[in-house]
């Protein structure tokens, strides 16, 4: 019987065959010893082990029940799955690396979604399920609820709505200063929120009674060590908080951070203490967006409910109290899209790498299949052995379901650790820098994050492992014996060319998508941002926590502007209170245009920056039409205004139309255009052109300034000599920020590299299981065809016949998966859209260089395997076997 040789030959499982041997020796034996056919009875024997085994099974289901039989063959299973790998560690260690690092790609990448909207405020049980109550103009553009509206909606509906806004201080330190970021709120914040304090107590519903009764401030953890020194004593102590002194009451736990997503704020004061803080009152001003809403909707209100009773409030209060330029008073959307914290510009970005990153895992699990069915081809004898056995193909699967799960978990773990070094390149240090607050991201592994690794290592396991469960399950005995004695056997399955397919086009789709983001960043790059950055030092300062009231900061910036302006190589200076490109829109003002009757629903709220003179020359912002500020505009003088070139062709058709006209911000001075610059990008390199006015620093004081040096010095010693006329004149004046204005213009630009950086590494990665995917198969079928080649040889074949055979097989299947991936990208990279800039989502250069890239690799994978076949000796190929 050659079908019983060739299973006991073939046997790889020990403990089974040694019992097969131990049976089949007595019971054959007895048999012969009958008188009988040896070849008969050893099958004879077999069958009755067969029988016998099945008999043996049935009674152990009888007496131990169902499931403890399932969990003693799971057992079973789990030893001889760890036992079969450990015998080809190559292949278990190839495997799980490759899961690790389709696994950890794709935890990476949830890690940031995580952090940006499953859990967005740290600290706070359930933040993903808060509503943030806003108001809305007809051109979609969200705003905040000035304190009048807040207030009437709270006692109409929203009792558990509380407010907040997000504003920068100036913490006194003894004789110097630190700018710091915080919330001013309203006296139920922290138990709407559910925060608690470490030391002391949080605020209190008693401390938004009236306005500046109440000056006490609550700190977070962070600030209070990094300030204090972790100072126990705290509590009852007074501190300078915009040169006003404020009485410490409460140190926060440290896991909340501020109710900013992604952001880090260090103070919470009472929404009461606005006036003093601020030295303007804006409580009683409908017309003045300040609070943002914030509450969890109350009996388990859905969203849209809630949203819906925001709107027939709102509509009341126009009907009782109409405001100018806002559609909707009040409506409430979810955690994720407010318009304030990191996620508004970064979880797009975070989508496309989402979906990039399962590609990715898709090419991963193509590759592992490919893997296990090549692997399986090697195991036919111990699948036949336990088919002739009496095992069902449903136990077989069973089995192989087992050692992908035993290949897979140890992936996910693995992943999980892979996740922190990509995380490195996600995390945005870039951005980080060019933001201008602190951003906190919780990225350190959860449970959320480890039950995601284990659920993608789960799901890869299944996907890996059931297509190969089926083909290797799938076994016919006299087959396997026909394909043994056959050197053809197994050379063309055309599932392991359709993944190999699907691996080609997958990986080009990847290549597509980060060939686009890589020439938005080129495009961003050399964007025409309307202004120079080149050799323009920034250094930022606050006079008011020193002391500076606005006679003495005036006479103090004049003579630092006069001074700089002296000193040899400097060609000028200015003042401004907005840096360009922070990634964040600055101040804005509610503007009436004289002569122009706003449209219902115009957004007539646009972006202010007061400048000194000189601002448009120092950043070498053309003058499109007029004069720039100058000495002359004094609060005496004629008030006046700048505006870019968009506003002014909106509402007056060219600049030298708009000179003369006049404007008025929140019921103040009318004042005259004198000037129209030409645009530039204002807060982001992608913007579109939007109004924007510059104000005269002459006749609008402010505190806070950055100052503005064009020097031909390199960076480092302009900085220092910038810094070192600062403490000239004031030794004690803290210097908040200085950098170079090119680091400024290069940190907007963060998003891009992200993005371009991570779905470069994707591509790569794909790239390079797209090689051994085709290598891997190739190279198997070059094995497989050995016989035939070497008839084929000593027959007179040419090597280059052979080499071309081989090869074409490879470029064949490539050239169907690029055709295949470029229609998948001209679908897909439509939806990239959004992230795109001055590229077209059909860019020709990106697709037809990520398809010359993808069939390189095919070509490359595909020719050291066809090279080999061309080099086989065909003396030792009619030898194989």
């Amino acid at each position: 019987m050659r079908l019983l040789d060739w299973i006991l030959r073939r046997r790889q499982d020990d403990d089974l065959q040694e019992e097969i041997r131990a049976h089949l020796s007595m019971a054959t034996r007895d048999r012969i010893e009958g008188g009988e056919d040896p070849h008969a009875a050893r099958l004879a024997s077999l069958k009755e082990f067969g029988n016998v085994t099945l008999t043996r099974e049935a009674t152990h289901r009888s007496w131990g029940g169902a499931w403890k039989d399932w969990l003693v063959d799971l057992t079973q299973d789990l030893r001889f799955a760890v036992r079969v790998l450990g015998r080809s560690p190559g292949y278990a260690l190839i495997v799980i690396a490759v899961l690790a690092l389709g696994i950890g790609a794709n935890v990476s990448v949830f890690t940031l979604f995580k952090a940006l909207a499953l859990k967005p405020i740290p600290g706070v049980e359930g933040s993903a399920r808060l509503g943030v109550l806003v108001a809305r103009t007809d051109t979609g553009r969200i705003l905040p609820l000035s304190y009048p509206d807040f207030r009437d909606l709270r006692e109409h509906g929203f009792a558990e709505f509380a407010g907040t806004s997000m504003e920068s201080y100036s913490l006194g330190l003894g004789n110097r200063g630190e700018r710091v970021f915080g919330e001013m709120v309203t006296g139920n914040y922290f138990s709407v929120l559910g925060v608690r304090a470490s030391l002391g107590r949080t605020l209190q519903p008693g401390d938004d009674v009236s306005p500046g009764t109440h000056p006490v401030v609550v700190l977070s953890d962070g600030i209070w060590r990094r300030a204090f020194a972790s100072d126990p004593a705290i509590v009852g102590k007074t501190i300078q908080i915009n040169a006003y002194p404020m009485t410490v009451v409460g140190v926060l736990e440290p896991d909340f951070h501020g109710s900013v997503p992604s952001l880090s704020l260090d103070l919470f004061v009472p929404v009461m203490m606005q006036p003093q803080l601020r030295r303007l009152d804006l409580l009683s001003s409908r017309q003045a967006p300040m609070l943002w809403g914030m509450g969890r909707l109350p009996g388990g209100e859905s969203l849209t409910a809630a949203a819906a009773e925001a709107e027939q409030l709102s509509q009341r209060l126009d009907a009782q109290l109409p405001a100018r330029q806002v559609a909707q008073r009040a409506t409430i959307i979810p955690m994720w899209r407010s318009p304030f914290g990191a996620q508004t510009y970064m979880l797009p970005a975070i989508g496309l790498l989402s979906v990039m990153g399962a590609m990715l895992l898709a090419i991963v699990c193509a590759n592992v299949s490919n893997l296990v069915l090549v692997r399986g081809v090697s195991r036919r004898g111990e699948i036949a052995a336990r088919i002739a056995l009496g095992a069902s193909r449903r136990r077989i699967m069973r089995l192989l379901f087992v050692e992908s799960f035993v290949l897979a978990l140890p992936g996910g773990v693995l992943g999980i650790l892979t996740a922190r070094g990509i995380g490195q390149l996600l995390s945005g240090s870039n951005m980080a820098s060019a933001a201008p607050v602190p951003i906190f991201l919780a990225t350190s592994p959860d449970a959320t994050v480890v039950a995601f690794a284990l659920l993608l290592a789960v799901g890869s396991a299944l996907v890996c492992g059931f297509v190969p469960a089926l083909r290797i399950s799938k076994v016919d005995l006299a087959t396997i014996m026909k394909d043994d004695l056959s050197p053809r056997g197994g050379s063309r399955g055309r599932l392991r060319h359709a993944l190999v397919v699907a691996q080609v086009a997958v990986s080009l789709l990847l290549l597509v998508g980060a060939g686009l983001v890589m020439r938005s960043l080129e495009a961003a790059k050399t964007a025409n941002t309307g202004f120079d950055s080149s050799n323009v030092a920034s250094v930022s300062l606050d006079l008011q926590p020193s002391g500076y009231d606005e006679t003495t900061g005036r006479e103090l910036y004049e003579q630092l502007l006069d001074n700089i302006r002296s000193e040899p190589g400097i060609e000028s200076a200015a003042l401004a209170a907005q840096l360009p490109l922070s990634l964040v829109d600055g101040n804005s003002l509610d503007t009436i245009v004289e002569g122009r009757e706003a449209r219902s629903g115009e957004d007539m709220r646009f972006l202010v920056n007061n400048v000194s003179a000189d601002y448009l020359k120092t950043l070498r912002i053309t003058l499109l039409a007029g004069r720039d500020f100058s000495a002359i505009d004094t609060p005496a003088s004629l008030a006046v205004a700048i505006v870019n070139e968009t506003m002014a062709r909106r509402f007056w058709g060219s600049p030298e139309q708009a000179l003369g006209k006049r404007l008025q911000f929140g019921g103040g001075v009318w004042r005259s255009v004198v000037g129209v610059a030409h645009d530039i990008k204002y807060a982001r390199v992608t913007e579109d052109p939007r109004p924007h006015i510059y104000l005269p620093f002459g006749q609008l004081y402010r505190s806070n300034m950055t100052l503005h040096v064009r020097s031909r010095d390199a960076a480092p010693a302009l900085l220092q000599r910038v810094s070192a006329s600062v403490q000239r004149l004031d030794p004690n004046l803290p210097i908040l920020n200085a950098r170079m204005l090119t680091e400024q213009t290069r940190s907007a630009l963060s998003v891009f590299s992200m993005a371009a950086g991570v779905l470069m590494t994707f591509g790569v990665i794909a790239m390079i299981l797209t090689a051994l995917g085709t290598y891997g198969l190739v190279s198997y079928a070059v094995r497989q065809s050995a016989h035939e080649i070497g008839i084929r040889i000593a027959i007179g074949a040419n090597r280059g016949d052979v080499l071309r055979g081989f090869l074409g097989r490879g470029l064949r299947l490539g050239a169907l998966g690029v055709l295949c991936g470029l229609a998948l990208s001209a679908g897909a990279t439509r939806l990239l859209a959004s992230l795109l800039y001055g590229v077209s989502p059909t860019d020709v250069p990106s697709f037809t260089g990520a398809s010359a890239l993808v069939m390189m690799i095919v070509l490359l994978a595909s020719f050291i395997p066809a090279w080999r076949a061309s080099r086989v000796d065909p003396i030792a190929a009619l030898r194989h076997r």
